[in-house]
């Protein structure tokens, strides 16, 4: 499997039998040229928040590779070009998409929906904004619903197999910015994990790569932060 992250929270996947698109933003698309074109393009946007879904991606559709557009419910039909093969995908909703295998939508706890993709060979998951957010200073009622709805979607596929998760580590949480990635090590424990969806503070990756519990996880946590190709 080939990983290359575009920045915040997008990044493109490659597996023997398809190529994956999540939530790109920002960044060159050129990669998408050295790709085999035989290989079907599948694009995510895991909602419609302009860091996660950017128009730009219906271009990538024609020149010789089929291109399908997955695409959370809240995006909806009008933001895509009557002629896109794009599909709408639904909160707790499991669907088989022909030529990639199976994608369960879970249900943000922002907007929108997270993936698991498991085409027969690889299992991903990318988490969109799906994650425990909590913002200091918001009353401990509201940062109690946060975990609990946090943690029952993450309940929902642990102990699934998950080679590669893209999992938010937001350093606008402050002391907070590890709660979520922590808890979907211990609950779902993926192979490798790649830190996203991080701002200013960059540093935040090195600080979570060397928490204890992450070291205790024994997943591999690739540096986001300064690096963006792996095979693995």
């Amino acid at each position: 499997m080939i990983i290359d992250y575009l920045g915040h929270s997008g990044f493109l996947v490659e597996t023997e039998k398809a190529l994956m698109l999540f939530d790109y933003y920002i960044g060159g698309l050129d990669i998408l040229e050295s790709k085999p074109k035989e290989k079907p393009l599948f694009v995510f946007a895991s909602h419609s928040h302009p860091d996660h879904f950017n128009p730009q991606i219906f271009s990538l559709a024609g020149g010789g590779r089929r291109v399908k557009y997955l695409l959370s419910h809240d995006i909806r039909r009008k933001a895509a070009p009557p002629e896109a093969d794009a599909e709408f995908l639904a909160a707790n909703a499991e669907y088989t998409i022909d030529g990639l295998g199976k994608v369960k939508a879970l249900r943000s706890t922002d907007e929108g929906v997270a993936f698991l993709v498991d085409d027969g060979d690889k299992t991903v998951f990318h988490a969109g904004d799906l994650h425990w957010w909590a913002w200091e200073g918001e009353p401990e009622v509201w940062l109690t619903v946060q975990e609990r709805e946090f943690r029952r979607e993450l309940e929902k596929i642990a102990g699934a197999r998950i080679d590669a998760a893209f999992v938010v580590l937001d350093d606008r949480l402050g002391e907070n910015y590890a709660l979520g990635a922590s808890l979907f090590l211990k609950l779902c424990k993926p192979d490798i994990l790649l830190p996203m969806h991080f701002w200013q503070d960059r540093g935040v990756v090195a600080r979570f790569a060397e928490l204890p519990e992450t070291r205790e996880s024994g997943a591999r946590i690739l540096d986001t932060a300064n690096e963006t190709h792996w095979e693995v």
